[in-house]
């Protein structure tokens, strides 16, 4: 046998292990625990194990081709942002079976458990997703792993069955390969830093452009960056690739090289590796099937699709919640659009927001709409807010319920639209439009702004009413509320990288998630 590390950890294994497949996975389970050198998951071995004694994948103590087939899908995990090495790859191409018969009990037990875990991995997530992303609350799915792979062995051709596993949308692909494509880059060394500069606009002359316009061809090999590379002069050229890399980085496009497009630049090639494996392990947690009509909200680049039957018939640009009220990645179905809406203002913004906004000028709810009640029995009777000592109060003491009438000054505009959550989160129009001109729109206290509200209208009450029908009642400037009477799920989940057809689209971490779970990776 070849020498391994941790030659005296497996040599006590293997030395107390029985011929006997029966014996198998309650040796290992006794050891396992002591030394756990190979994390085995003993209790799903057992049902392959425990009632049959033949190998799974060998024949005459050799590999079999679904042995092979095997081991090359663990072997191909990389491109999927995992690890070979989680699944045993490095032990299984050292061990020769033909050995011995302690060898080749080993070498089964081991690609079988590799195997399970991959099949898992690929399915539903490697990670558990509470404990890696505490603020993302969309279940994982279950997958039961044994029972595929029993089935899996029965079919013709195993790695069929394996390759079923990969995701076959084009996007899932375009990010295998934007990983594959990263992962070179690392290989090789990566990028060179760049060194802080002032900011530089179209004409200036820099001697950093050289290093910018290489900095540049790593990732963008469709725009010719200049017909001399190592020219100081920022040509028209350059710019136009400097503002396909601010698309494409969520920056203010404006071709100006500051500070902004600096700092992207110099984010290492190993930092966008790691980026795009929790872009593919967030997607492994979520569900296969995410509705034929459904709203996929991304917090992380502020978009908003609406989805039917795999079109995409709306995008528009969203406002989030700001990093000290962060919108949370969960899944809800829309069950209510309401138009002119009353906004009953939750207490903590009460306190928070606008109380100080009242103390300043007592004439700021009466100018805004904001009306002010009391409970009293049950009933909500109104206050008159010039009668009230409004500098007597603060969080600790504050008995009053604001609400703020339909109209202009509505902070939620015209329409907003309803879905049971935890957090009383809803999707709603503004009336501080201008906000959606900027490119970093985590600004709100955690509800979801929509850039064209009337279009998902439009979209989500489709079938029960017309375009026509909803412009005039919000015209009416009465509130009403409409039920969504088909299935029309929301998504509001965080992803720093994503697909634009085949070109591949990098987000800020604002709210410094993917850092986190990083560590878990």
């Amino acid at each position: 046998m070849k020498i391994f590390k941790n030659t005296v950890a497996i040599s006590f294994i293997l030395l107390c292990m029985s011929l006997s497949a029966n014996a198998i996975v309650p040796t290992w389970l006794a050891h396992s625990q002591q030394d756990n050198t190979y994390k085995l998951n003993l209790v799903a071995l057992s049902q392959f194990y425990s009632n049959d004694p033949a190998y799974l994948w060998l024949e005459q103590q050799r590999p079999s081709t679904q042995a092979f087939d095997a081991i090359d899908f663990i072997s191909a995990s990389s491109r999927h942002g995992l690890d070979p090495e989680d699944y045993h790859y490095a032990i299984l191409k050292q061990l020769d079976p033909s050995e011995s018969a302690i060898t080749a009990q080993q070498f089964d037990v081991l690609l079988t458990d590799g195997l399970l875990k991959l099949i898992h991995d690929l399915s539903v997530g490697r990670l558990n997703a509470n404990e890696a992303d505490p603020d993302w609350f969309i279940p994982q799915a279950q997958f039961d792993a044994n029972n595929f792979l029993q089935q899996a062995l029965l079919a013709k051709h195993l790695r069929v069955e394996l390759d079923s596993l990969i995701p076959s949308s084009a996007e899932y692909k375009t990010l295998t390969d934007a990983l594959a494509r990263y992962q070179r880059f690392v290989a090789r060394g990566g990028w060179p830093q760049i060194p802080k500069t002032p900011s530089i606009r179209l004409g200036d002359s820099h001697q950093q452009l050289p290093a910018i316009r290489a900095r540049l061809a790593f990732e963008d090999t469709h725009i010719p960056l200049s017909d001399n590379i190592e020219s100081f002069q920022y040509d028209a050229q350059t710019e136009q690739a400097v503002r396909h890399f601010q698309e494409t980085h969520g920056l203010k496009v404006d071709g100006i090289i500051g500070k902004g497009t600096i700092g992207s630049m110099n984010l290492s090639a190993n930092y966008r590796v790691q980026q795009i494996k929790v872009a593919l392990e967030r997607r492994r947690w979520m569900p296969d099937n995410l509705g034929s009509q459904h709203l996929f909200i991304n917090l992380a680049n502020y978009s908003l699709s609406a989805i039917d039957n795999g079109d995409e018939k709306l995008k528009m640009r969203v406002i989030v919640g700001r990093k000290k009220r962060q919108t949370p990645s969960f899944a809800s179905q829309m069950n209510r659009v309401v138009v002119n809406p009353y906004w009953n203002v939750p207490r903590k913004l009460a306190v928070k927001d606008l109380l100080p906004k009242q103390q300043d000028d007592f004439n700021y709810f009466y100018s805004h709409d904001i009306r002010v009640f009391t409970r009293e029995n049950g009933q909500k009777i109104e206050q008159d807010p010039y009668l009230i000592d409004w500098h007597a109060l603060n969080e600790n003491n504050f008995p009053y319920i604001l609400r703020q009438d339909p109209g202009d000054h509505n902070a939620l505009g015209q329409i907003k639209f309803l879905f049971p959550n935890k957090w009383a989160i809803y999707l709603h129009d503004t009336n501080h439009r201008r906000l959606f001109n900027k490119t970093m729109r985590s600004l709100s206290s955690g509800c979801i702004r929509v850039e064209d509200p009337i279009a998902l209208a439009n979209f989500s009450l489709a079938d029960r009413y017309e375009p026509k029908t909803i412009l005039e009642m919000i015209e009416s400037k009465e509130n009403r509320g409409r039920k969504v009477t088909k299935s029309l799920s929301v998504y509001a989940v965080y992803f720093t990288v994503w697909t634009d057809g085949n070109e591949v689209n990098f987000s800020p971490d604002v709210y410094q998630r993917d850092e986190r779970m990083v560590k878990h990776l």
